[in-house]
């Protein structure tokens, strides 16, 4: 074990206070080292990082809250105890060579997944110093708030293919039961409370402009992104307190964004009731406490038992989220900051059901209504208005498209625009065209490039992340054409990540991005064949059709309560 010198600790005390706080301890004594790999020292912690694949190292399952378990069940994210500890040894350094544990998912599995999974895991260019400040970008795993894990979306190559320019990080956070549960006794409770989950986030966004510096990262250089559910998170994060005008990040990557409606109080009240009645906590006086004491399969029990109609998402608190979404970013209530943001082509196609369930406008209404069951009978008579039977001046040709593209449109392709043109920040669109093969084979040639389809390309062709069914990451190899699309992508998302711009860092030959407010938008594409190499993506108009519907969905934000 290696220990300071008595000289070196004399040295320590006999310096004032106030410049005690402010010294690098640490350096009196020299930098740790482990056989493990190399050691990130954070003063309060440090962690032996994974150095097996060139010009870079992986540090993961790094813890950036205490651990919610026992009294912290339930419980907003508490911060860690970040005090530097100058009597660190080599012995202390923790092993950081893979990754943490699931969060325990939904449906949930015993033995898969972990209440104590609340990490980040951190790519970072070998030779990154402390003194390097390289923009950093944040991932947000999709998921419904229920499911997935940051295990599925390894950022290695981001890194990479920057040439060492770029830290890439991937969020976990309390999923589910664990992290959205909501009702009034929570909401009351002095030591719990709702969006646990999302505030889970938020602390690690924090943890990472207070640590990220050690890694080579530059806090003030912070582009957070996210799917799906992640990038609803993300809009979350924008509106985060009504808008603050210096958030914990500078830039924002915002992929098919999607959040469940808004539950009212008395439905959380009765998805709260159930989990009670379901652990054995109904008829206690302090349901928290008794919830708290509950063992691990109770909870599992609960989780695989609850209503179709309970799911455990954000709700609105009046603080971190003060209202209805769409709203906020209706009146501007939000964080001004650069934006890219995009969807798939046939982002709502997994979602209404095959195109022989959909045959009439009645097949239409049901389908959206699985999605948004309190809709009311004007609005729903409304959007058939708004998506009218196929013609030839409509971009859907069978009613199962019209359905589609209601859905879509809902919020997955219309929030992406609406929030890239509102900012007054620079801003840039997409859309998605490449379908990712594993959906097709699963679900059939009709889902086209659906909701996740991008997932494939950014990160490795993925299967979107490991869960209670699949409990490891399980990837596809790329063809010439998929590898192509993918290196583009990855250029240009990590470029805007880098210079908040998708053109500065862009693999040479990619088309060039003109920003949002010119109109257009990128299409990612596939060239035509298996082992062609030069993708076929470009820049698009926007037809008038599309911002118009756009607007009559944020016309009925209280009827969709998203």
């Amino acid at each position: 074990m290696f220990l300071p010198t008595t000289a070196a600790v004399l040295a320590l005390t006999l310096l004032p206070s106030a410049l005690a706080a402010d010294v690098d301890a640490r350096g009196l004594f020299g930098p740790l080292t482990s056989k493990l790999g190399p050691v990130v020292e954070l003063g309060y912690a440090a962690y032996a990082g994974n150095a097996t694949l060139p010009g870079l190292t992986f540090y993961g399952g790094i813890p950036y809250i205490q651990p919610p378990v026992g009294n912290l069940r339930f419980a907003p994210p508490q911060r860690l105890n970040e005090i530097p500890n100058i009597f660190l040894s080599n012995a202390d350094v923790v092993d950081a060579r893979n990754w943490g544990p699931l969060c325990i998912q939904q449906p949930a599995v015993m033995g898969i997944g972990s209440e104590d999974c609340v990490t980040l895991n951190i790519w970072k260019p070998s030779n990154a110093t402390s003194k390097s400040k390289l923009p950093v970008y944040v991932y947000i795993h999709g998921g419904g708030h229920y499911y997935n894990s940051a295990q599925g979306f390894p950022a290695n190559d981001w890194v990479a293919r920057s040439s060492g320019g770029l830290i890439a990080v991937a969020l976990q956070y309390r999923l589910g039961l664990l992290g959205f549960l909501s009702g009034s006794d929570i909401v009351k409770s002095s030591t719990a409370g709702p969006n646990n989950g999302l505030l889970d986030q938020r602390a690690g966004l924090e943890w990472i402009q207070r640590n990220i510096a050690a890694f080579g990262g530059d806090p003030t250089k912070v582009t957070i992104g996210g799917q799906s559910s992640g990038g609803g998170s993300v809009a979350l994060h924008l509106t985060a307190y009504g808008g603050e005008k210096n958030p914990p990040f500078r830039a924002a990557v915002i992929e098919s964004p999607g959040l469940d409606p808004f539950y009212t109080t008395v439905h959380s009240e009765q998805c709260y009731g159930n989990v009670t009645k379901a652990v054995g906590c109904d008829g206690e006086t302090d349901t928290v406490a008794c919830l708290r004491k509950a063992s691990i399969g109770a909870i599992i029990s609960a989780v695989n038992n609850k209503p179709s109609t309970c799911k455990y998402e954000p709700i609105i608190d009046g603080d971190y989220i003060p209202d209805i979404t769409s709203k906020m970013f209706t009146a501007g209530k939000f964080s001004k900051v650069p934006i890219l943001a995009g969807h798939t082509a046939q982002d709502g196609s997994i979602f209404v059901g095959a195109p022989a369930t959909i045959n009439t406008d009645a097949d239409i209404v049901t389908s959206i209504l699985k999605r948004y069951p309190a809709l009311t009978t004007a609005t729903t008579t409304a959007m058939l208005q708004t998506y009218p039977p196929a013609s030839a001046t409509t971009p859907w040709t069978t009613q199962w498209e019209r359905a589609m593209y209601a859905y879509m449109e809902s919020e997955l392709a219309c929030w992406d625009y609406y929030i890239g043109n509102v900012s007054g920040k620079p801003a840039f669109n997409y859309r998605w065209d490449a379908p990712d093969p594993n959906l097709l084979a699963s679900r059939g040639a009709y889902v086209g490039a659906a909701h996740t389809a991008e997932l494939f390309y950014l990160y490795d062709g993925t299967n979107s992340g490991p869960s209670a069914s699949v409990a490891q990451p399980v990837f596809t190899p790329f063809n010439p054409a998929q590898d192509a699309l993918a290196r583009q992508a990855v250029g240009w998302w990590s470029s805007f990540a880098r210079s908040l711009d998708p053109n500065t860092y862009a693999v040479a030959g990619s088309p060039k991005w003109e920003a949002a407010s010119q109109g257009g938008f990128m299409v990612a594409d596939l060239a035509a064949s298996n082992t062609t190499t030069t993708p076929n993506s470009r820049m698009t108009d926007r037809t008038t059709d599309y911002p118009k519907r756009c607007a009559w969905w944020r016309s009925v934000a209280d009827d969709l309560r998203l």
